[in-house]
């Protein structure tokens, strides 16, 4: 599990931590406005600091929001557009940062002390970044940033005390009575997104302190009420108490009818099925549930990925809610990224004469892609034959393999050594590419057709017959 910590370092400035500079005092869906951060850390000179958010907070999909390019005298700054309160995060390192940021604001961060991924973290693809909240020079007691920090700092004892102590008592007067502690410093904010925070952190404790079952808090806090996709708290909870809904739902009378719902492949006849369990009431809950619903089944077989994929696409063509409709295309996106017929994600990754290789630029060939490590004995006696590959079918199949190696600078003296001439390309131009094609070993293959689409994901490897499987393909397809 990550760690979540507040740096305080050799700066001595702990309390920066729990501040933000920030012009909005309340959380509204406010018109779009640009967000300015700025900074300045020499020990950073030379990297790119990547700003994200989560599309949607079921899949966990990230989307880029702006990039600051930190110069040599450790200055970087960058704007971009956000109509709400949003997440910002950026993985520095060793480190995942965040902030929560509002339109028309500016931010002043001061970064934590640097500290790169060893050899083995950068190659470990179940790595766990540890989580700082960022600091600013600037403090404002009623911003967001600070009231949520005292919030946690606030609420963290009380949830190590009552998970440990509740699982095994069934007194729960003592949790009542601390959650009111907790909530007196906070009860006169006037900031929404906050107020919908600590409300649902408060959920969270009394769910996983086992007060409350997942219905009684599906009752309380989800049924007939708003979805806030975008509040951190709110998707923590919802992703825990409706996990595994369909499962709960086909034990009932009214799901036996659940197989030949989703064969319909009408969003609306599954959402119609489901309500008549009056678990979910109205409003938009049972639509996010559903959701959430078929992106966990992609994952877990129980009903055809095809059919699925239907639901998901029937719902984007018909939906109402913007902010519902942008987290089905998040989650379409992640649960097709690596099937068959549909494209992979793209990348621009450096090879080693500094040329920017695009995934698109190589449409017109069979792309053989490959994630490899240059110290990898597996990777090692594959390269023969993928050399043989190469050789042989040039005209045909480009073979391309992404090293995931520390140093950008060994596929030089690597190729120097070895001979190989075909593309090899660095990852760390784009560090994402690991978790966007699931890399998990190596070496890990993909087969890439004329058209930028998957033909084989995973690929075998090209001592598993794939040259056999390559030619099968081939004629199926009336190539050769």
């Amino acid at each position: 599990m990550a760690r979540m910590v507040f740096f305080q370092g050799n700066f001595k400035i702990a309390l920066l931590i729990l501040w933000a500079s920030f012009s909005a005092e309340q959380f509204t869906w406010a018109d779009t406005g640009s967000v300015d951060i700025q900074g300045v850390d020499s020990a950073y000179a030379g990297t790119e600091l990547i700003f994200l958010c989560y599309s949607d907070q079921i899949s966990g999909a990230e989307r880029t929001l702006g990039k600051a390019s930190v110069q040599s005298d450790g200055i970087f700054a960058t704007q971009f557009e956000v109509d709400r309160t949003t997440f910002v995060f950026a993985y520095l390192g060793a480190y995942k940062v965040y902030l929560y940021v509002e339109p028309n604001a500016v931010y002043h961060i001061v970064l934590p002390p640097r500290q790169d991924k060893t050899q083995g973290e950068q190659l470990n693809p179940y790595f766990e970044p540890e989580v700082v909240h960022l600091g600013t020079k600037e403090f404002r007691k009623d911003e967001l940033n600070t009231l949520i920090r005292m919030f946690n700092d606030a609420f963290l004892p009380y949830y190590n005390k009552h998970i440990v102590a509740l699982a095994q008592n069934s007194d729960f007067s003592e949790l009542d009575r601390d959650i009111a502690r907790m909530e007196r410093p906070f009860e006169k904010s006037t900031n929404a997104y906050f107020s919908t925070y600590r409300k649902y952190k408060y959920g969270l404790l009394r769910h996983l302190a086992y007060q409350k079952r997942s219905r009684s808090v599906s009752d309380e806090l989800f049924k007939n009420q708003p979805v806030w996709v975008d509040n951190i708290s709110y998707m923590e909870l919802f992703n825990q108490v409706y996990d595994d809904y369909l499962r709960y739902f086909s034990r009932t009378d009214a799901g036996q009818q659940l197989g030949e719902a989703i064969s319909s492949r009408s969003f609306d006849t599954l959402r119609t099925l489901l309500s008549s369990d009056e678990v979910l009431g109205q409003g938009e809950l049972p639509d996010l549930v559903l959701l959430k619903c078929i992106h966990d089944e992609f994952y877990d077989d129980n009903y055809s990925r095809s059919l699925l994929l239907a639901l998901l696409d029937d719902f984007i063509a018909h939906a109402r809610n913007n902010d519902l409709l942008q987290v089905a295309q998040s989650i379409r996106s992640k649960v097709t990224r690596l099937l068959v017929g549909f494209e992979p994600p793209d990348f621009e990754l450096y090879d080693k004469d500094s040329n920017l290789v695009r995934l698109s630029d190589l449409k017109g060939k069979y792309v053989y892609l490959n994630f490899c490590s240059c110290y990898s004995y597996t990777c090692m006696s594959e390269f023969r034959m993928l050399s043989a590959l190469a050789e042989k079918h040039s005209d045909l199949l480009e073979i391309v393999t992404v090293v995931i190696d520390d140093n950008p600078l060994v596929i030089k003296g690597f190729l120097e050594r070895s001979g190989y001439t075909w593309k090899f390309l660095h990852y760390a131009n784009q560090s994402s590419i690991i978790r966007d094609y699931d890399v998990r070993a190596f070496p890990t293959y993909y087969l890439i057709d004329r058209q930028g689409k998957l033909l084989m994901s995973p690929a075998p490897t090209p001592g598993d017959e794939f040259e056999a499987r390559l030619f099968q393909a081939l004629r199926g397809r009336g190539e050769l």
